[in-house]
């Protein structure tokens, strides 16, 4: 059954295509309209490249991701795609720059984790209302501290004052809601959470660390107003879903087919599930094939990744193999990437959707560190790229884990002319380096077309990569972002040696630092607006129960 989206096929094809044929595009305007573009940690997970896309157009009517990424690649004409609540007025696009902020919160997001953002329209002046960010945060809800918290009128300067949603055009950075969503002792957040299309309702899993341990999958209608960062309220609109009774979730974030109203995730068991009726009715477990046990000595497992064109759900384990589930009969395809357990992958998997490709790290394949690309349907090796010594030395102190790349934006039009960048190590030594690989049509080339290492530390880590591109920064051909973090001895510009750091690097090298203690969780990045501060950042610091906003340009 092919899936329904709340906009037209004919709409989507002709805001990414409509060069192609105006006349259909003249039938647009009484389909309907799309709702939002929720920014989590799956939206970078599916990636695409135009020449691709334009021989499988059905695609972006599948899967909704790539809509959103293609409307802020491309700069197609505001046929008015995005519906929602009125804009600020254009006199709040003042000049200068203003510094974003940092809040302190009763815990943190865990390391490979992310916050989830809001909005209407990423190319549009900020809206001070309903664009917001949520964080599901690692703390058990106690002494009435929320554990889940969102925030509103994001585009403020608290300190100085003068932000687009400041007074008088808002109150400055306000708390939109903040809940203990804590349903049985220590049961935490350890996962991301995942947005609906409107905003409006939040996917999360409750994981019950301890004996017994268990997992609790959860969705929340919010409402606005309801706790303050003092004082918790106490969720009065959502539905919950045991779904592992025996097993908690450490690892595994939500993934959500939009069109199916499912989500898949896993367990620590090594069990995965599918969930049906996620957003628009009663989240319930899917029976045979559901669920799956993929890991029968209980590996960790990363969040999975669905290929909607496939129909096949990809998902990584602690034990070093990636796997393949057919979500139609739940059959299992396996391959070996790492040497096992402790060289495992833990990121989750990056699937190209048009080219039919899958890639995931490790640590470790035996000989080193390796960035993999594999054919999703066939399961089998494409390509391995070696990104230094990983692991391969033996254990190391702290330890090291590599995690997701990123796809530079020319990627997206033509893998040819594109690069996937990340953080692999020294060839000889754990220091942190950067690698960037090209392709020769859809496979990865397993030379490097440059590295370059990031710290002389042996201590140092990287966290995962996440690309952005900004058309709207830089040089009239906008500016390609990413961003990743390192956990310590950072060199910061007026600061000296620092306990961690973001960091930006642009397309053409050019390399940015900020203080974060620890270096940060996940990064989300959203809005390409020409006001420079609501093109934004968001995480949490990992030594510090503390959220951060930080402009993608200069990470102000």
């Amino acid at each position: 059954m092919k899936p329904t989206y709340p906009y037209g096929a004919v709409a989507v094809w002709c805001v990414v295509f409509f060069a192609f044929v105006p006349s259909m595009c003249a039938q647009e305007a009484a389909a309907p309209r799309h709702t939002g573009v929720p920014q989590d940690w799956s939206q970078h997970h599916i990636v695409f490249s135009r020449d691709a896309l334009a021989r499988h157009p059905d695609l972006i009517y599948r899967e909704p991701r790539i809509l959103y990424q293609a409307m802020q690649r491309w700069q197609a004409p505001n046929f008015g795609v995005f519906q929602g609540a009125e804009p600020l007025p254009t006199s709040v696009n003042k000049s200068g720059v203003h510094r974003d902020w940092s809040v302190k919160l009763a815990g943190h997001l865990d390391a490979n984790m992310f916050p989830a953002k809001f909005s209407f329209d990423p190319g549009a002046l900020p809206d001070c209302t309903n664009d917001y960010v949520v964080f599901g945060l690692l703390a058990a809800g106690g002494g009435g501290h929320p554990n889940l918290v969102a925030f509103n009128n994001l585009y403020s300067d608290p300190v100085n004052g003068g932000g687009s949603c400041d007074p008088p055009y808002g109150p400055g950075l306000s708390v939109l809601f903040a809940y203990n969503i804590t349903t049985v002792t220590g049961g935490k957040i350890m996962t991301s959470p995942v947005l609906s299309e409107d905003g409006k309702k939040i996917a999360f899993v409750e994981s019950i660390v301890g004996s017994p341990a268990s997992a609790i999958f959860h969705v929340l209608t919010w409402t606005a107003g309801q706790g303050t960062l003092a004082v918790a309220a106490v969720p009065t609109s959502m539905t919950s879903l045991t779904f592992s009774p025996s097993a908690n979730n450490t690892t595994s974030s939500p993934w959500i087919d939009y069109g199916a109203d499912t989500a898949y995730l896993g367990a620590d068991n090594g069990v995965v599930y599918q969930i049906t009726g996620v957003f628009k009715g009663t989240p319930t477990l899917a029976g045979a094939p559901w669920p799956v046990t993929v890991v029968s000595t209980g590996s960790l497992l990363t969040p999975p990744v669905l290929d909607s064109a496939l129909g096949m759900l990809m998902v990584g384990s602690a034990n070093g193999n990636l796997y393949q589930i057919n979500t139609a009969t739940g059959a299992l395809a396996t391959l070996p990437v790492g040497s096992g357990p402790g060289h495992g992958i833990v990121a989750p998997p990056i699937v190209d959707v048009t080219n039919g490709t899958t890639f995931v790290v490790s640590a470790n394949d035996g000989t080193s560190a390796v960035l993999v690309e594999a054919d999703t349907a066939s399961m089998t090796l494409m390509s391995k790229a070696r990104i230094g010594l990983g692991t391969h030395g033996g254990a190391t102190t702290p330890p090291l884990t590599l995690h997701e790349p990123a796809f530079s934006n020319y990627y997206f039009n033509n893998p040819s002319s594109g690069v996937i960048r990340l953080c692999g190590t020294g060839a000889a030594d754990t220091t942190p380096w950067q690698y960037a690989f090209g392709f020769t049509g859809r496979t990865m080339n397993t030379t490097a077309a440059s590295s370059s290492q990031l710290l002389t530390s042996t201590a140092a880590r990287c966290t995962e990569w996440t690309e952005f591109f900004n058309p709207n920064v830089g040089v009239s051909t906008g500016t390609d972002f990413f961003f990743f973090g390192l956990t310590q001895d950072c060199t910061v510009p007026g600061g000296g040696l620092a306990d961690g750091c973001v960091v930006a690097l642009t397309g053409n090298a050019t390399i940015t630092k900020a203080t974060v203690a620890a270096g940060p969780s996940g990064i989300i990045v959203d809005n390409y607006s020409t006001l420079g501060q609501a093109s934004s950042i968001y995480f949490t610091a990992e030594n510090l129960q503390t959220a951060y906003k930080f402009t993608q340009n200069g990470l102000q």
